[in-house]
């Protein structure tokens, strides 16, 4: 682990649904130009979207100061964000990686350390890792004890097939499932489905949102999923 961190939003998505409305009514089982449900689905979308990033283990944020009145956590997501992190490396940290808490790492804009900015020649970003390194030359160098900002863009500018896939699955689950028993955390239906009722354990008051086993399974195994011991 690289010590203590912080992240802000500086500039959040624009839209956080992972489904367009056609989309969203095809997966509830509408024809896709059936505006009858939009509202309800609408809602559904956003739990859906909320819940994968969640699944996934995409990393809370709070919105940056200077997007006021925007104030306090950011809504988690999997789409495209830029944000600040803002590390503080402890002494006996001996690694040229920082590990960012958002992924995937589309661009780093600036690098910061203590005082000093770095140039693109300091540093390299390893997308599949969404991690930083310190580089120089042809070698890397361990990060400096103190402070290193990062401002960087992480995300999903277009959301894959696969993300999608997931996402239709949910809204149609949660569709046809609307007005069970919140307090079940496990539904079964024997050869049919599972469902486990997913809760994160790190929000200050839990959310539960049903994600069935092989959806967790899927996002772990299409490398959507990833979820760190900071």
């Amino acid at each position: 682990m690289s010590g203590l961190w912080s992240l802000t939003v500086t500039a959040p998505a624009e839209d956080l649904q992972l489904l367009s409305e056609e989309e969203l009514r095809v997966a509830a089982g509408l024809e896709p130009d059936d505006t009858s449900q939009d509202a309800a689905l609408a809602i559904r979308g956003l739990q859906v979207a909320e819940a994968l990033a969640g699944a996934c283990g995409i990393a809370k944020a709070g919105y940056d100061p200077t997007l006021a009145p925007l104030r306090g956590e950011a809504p988690i997501t999997l789409k495209a964000e830029t944000l600040i992190q803002r590390f503080h490396v402890r002494n006996g940290y001996n690694s040229a990686k920082l590990l960012l808490a958002r992924w995937p790492a589309l661009e780093v804009l600036s690098v910061t350390t203590d005082t000093t900015a770095l140039t693109v020649d300091d540093w390299a970003i390893d997308i599949p890792g969404s991690a930083l390194l310190r580089v120089s030359g042809n070698g890397t160098l361990c990060w400096p004890v103190g402070r290193v900002i990062v401002e960087y863009d992480a995300g999903y500018d277009t959301i894959p097939a696969g993300l999608k896939g997931y996402a239709a699955r949910l809204v149609g689950l949660y569709h046809s499932s609307a007005g069970a028993d919140p307090s079940e955390r496990r539904v079964e239906i024997p050869g049919v489905i599972t469902i486990e009722r997913w809760v994160d354990q790190t929000a200050a008051s839990s959310t539960d949102v049903l994600v069935p086993e092989d959806i967790m399974t899927g996002l772990q195994r299409d490398g959507y999923r990833r979820v760190l011991a900071w």
